[in-house]
């Protein structure tokens, strides 16, 4: 998997972090990281939500739509899981395309990518999109 953030240069990095850690609204009783935010579900289905360190809108994610998503369709039909980009782990996903934009949420059945959603969209956008993906009840 090609990896867009490592390449920016380390002062780059750091004035992003410096302005995140001022601006940005701090995330509340976020989930581990590496878990899932919901049960696993039966689809075979999962939501993974690509991370970076030093993304803006990563914590605005996980404090608008991570904890009211395990009571959502998606969130029933595909537990949601957060991984970083830059994870070795990341690579047994079978993508379509590049991760370019973080977050990005990839709906995932049986570890191949069936849609995604790059960028951050806010939480009713989130949730119109994944119902779209899904398939009919």
């Amino acid at each position: 998997m090609r990896k867009i953030w490592p390449r920016l240069p380390f002062s780059s990095r750091l004035t992003m972090g410096f302005l995140l850690a001022i601006f940005a609204p701090q995330a509340s009783a976020a989930p581990d990281p590496g878990g899932a935010v919901s049960a696993p579900g039966t689809t075979g289905m999962e939501l993974i939500a690509f991370e970076a360190p030093g993304c803006a809108y990563c914590p605005i994610f996980r404090r608008d739509v991570a904890p009211s998503y395990g009571a959502s369709r998606a969130g029933k039909a595909a537990p949601l899981r957060f991984m970083d980009l830059n994870d070795g782990a990341a690579d047994r996903f079978k993508l379509s395309s590049p991760i370019t934009v973080v977050p990005t949420l990839v709906l995932v059945r049986d570890g191949v990518e069936i849609g995604r959603i790059a960028g951050y969209v806010g939480p009713a956008n989130v949730y119109h999109i994944l119902n779209t993906m899904l398939p009919p009840e």
